[in-house]
């Protein structure tokens, strides 16, 4: 198999898509597309459980890209979901996707999603040397992110989607003026806190997603505009829609499907609301968007070009950790991980993991010594890191929260078999370098099997370190709460 063929999935609140591209010289040819208006969000309950019609079609759909995706290299996909699976409890849905995907499935935060929304979208626009705001309504959500190249100045997710707000104030199918006037005034009070001032250099503004492309089609069958969109544009569109009235009656005049025409009144008045409050004159509505951004975002992390470990980098000098003893910890930690099997169905290495935690595992230093170790995992988990997604998050967090002190094996349930290794290895490495002195540490053997750790270090050199030994007594006591056994000699 071409090891260039990738396989990318945008599981949306309104559609999920698949796209297969090849890599020829440094472009991109898109060689299959798969699509399915799934809305997934009609079938999300108030109580964040999906309803039975709406698992069914959407495991239906998948089965159907797992099936064009069986034949790529699994670590030439990426599978990403956005805001419905973010709100979503029910987990066992996401564990009967992966499996009708064959590959595992990434949450995503607001933020990164509206990074991969422009990363997609910058590499194929004329940027005219000036700031970029992209704009993409989704079904759950509506990203806004404004960069100037390909540097992002502020990326915001608002909890607003076309599909979120047609169910909501147009739920029998029809369009009438109160039910427009509703919507107009609960997005007015949405947008209320945000500052109508985004920049005061010159900007071009871009929209993204199938919503804005098809407002822009209608506005061109009815000779409302030229190829942008404009707020005036927008206006005369929504009086047809209104004389209308119906999802049916707009779904014949513009040749929409159901799906399509349900939500596509939702995704006007979003669009005009943000072009009002922001006093968008008009936008550039693009072909691109978040599936680009993930081949692009994928393409870097099979060529070593991973924004993980710049947004690493930038985290462990945000908070000033001492960066000469994360390395220390990370050598010693990919140590000892290297002389067991580590197996995974995720898609990243767990070596990867164990270096992050290494390197960020006192960063939470900056706020208090007492409990570091909760400070610096409260600050992975619930902060916006660019590239990781939500799962990437909690694995580390994780790994940090239980690297000294008490351990507890319950904070593990629902992670991957291979984190509490890596726990316990980092764990044995911030022990051994806890002197924070500069000399490497000597060749030494290390095995975990069946709860035993064991550690075999040169004759005389555990001797040598009296304290080192006191500290591993200490962390025998710590593990066997939970039938972990370590030796030493």
């Amino acid at each position: 198999m071409d090891e260039k063929i990738l396989g990318v999935v945008d599981l949306g609140s309104n559609s999920f898509h698949l796209a297969i591209v090849q890599e020829d010289n440094g472009r991109l040819v898109v060689i299959d597309r798969m699509k399915s208006m799934v809305q997934l969000a009609y079938g999300l309950t108030e109580d964040k459980q999906l309803l039975p019609e709406a698992r069914e079609k959407a495991l239906n759909c998948l089965a159907q890209f797992g099936e064009r995706l069986a034949e790529i290299d699994r670590h030439n996909i990426r599978v990403v979901g956005t805001n419905t699976l973010r709100q979503l409890k029910d987990k066992s849905f996401i564990r009967e996707a992966e499996k009708a995907l064959g590959v595992p499935i990434e949450i995503i935060s607001g933020r990164e999603e509206a990074r991969l929304i422009y990363l997609g979208v910058i590499q194929y626009v004329d940027l005219h040397d000036q700031l970029a705001l992209v704009i993409d309504i989704g079904g759950g959500s509506t990203e806004l992110v404004l960069g100037d190249k390909d540097k992002i100045l502020r990326a915001s997710s608002l909890e607003i989607g076309c599909v979120r707000l047609s169910k909501q104030f147009f739920i029998d199918d029809k369009i009438s003026k109160k039910q427009v006037q509703s919507a107009s005034l609960y997005l007015e009070n949405e947008l209320l806190p945000f500052n109508s001032n985004l920049t005061t250099e010159p900007c071009q503004y871009f929209g993204a997603s199938g919503t804005i492309k098809t407002l822009r089609e209608m506005i061109l069958q009815e000779n409302l505009g030229e190829d942008n969109i404009t707020i005036e544009a927008l206006k005369k569109l929504l009086k047809i829609l209104l004389s209308l009235g119906t999802v049916r009656a707009i779904e014949r005049r513009f040749d929409l499907t159901t799906e399509r025409a349900r939500v596509i009144c939702g995704g006007l008045l979003i669009l005009k609301a943000v072009m009002e409050k922001f006093s968008i004159n008009d936008i550039q509505a693009v072909d691109t968007a978040l599936r680009e951004g993930i081949i692009l975002d994928l393409l870097g992390r099979i060529h070593k070009e991973d924004m993980r470990d710049l947004t690493i980098e930038s985290l462990v000098h945000r908070f000033g950790a001492n960066i000469e003893q994360a390395k220390r910890v990370e050598v010693t930690s990919l140590y000892m991980a290297n002389k067991i099997n580590l197996s995974t169905e995720l898609l990243t290495d767990p070596k990867r993991y164990l270096s992050w935690a290494s390197l960020l595992h006192e960063i939470g230093l900056a706020i208090s010594y007492h409990r570091h170790y909760k400070h610096s995992a409260y600050l992975i988990e619930h902060a916006d890191l660019d590239g990781f997604s939500r799962t990437d998050q909690k694995i580390i967090a994780a790994i940090l929260y239980n690297h000294k002190r008490r351990f507890n094996l319950d904070d593990f349930e629902y992670l991957p078999d291979f984190v509490v290794p890596l726990t316990l290895i980092l764990r044995l490495s911030v022990l051994l370098h806890r002197s924070r002195e500069p000399q490497p540490m000597p060749e030494f053997d290390f095995s975990y099997e069946k709860k035993q750790i064991s550690l075999k270090f040169p004759q005389g050199w555990i001797e040598e370190h009296p304290l080192i030994q006191q500290d591993l007594e200490l962390e025998r006591e710590w593990l066997e709460e939970f039938k972990l056994d370590i030796n030493w000699q």
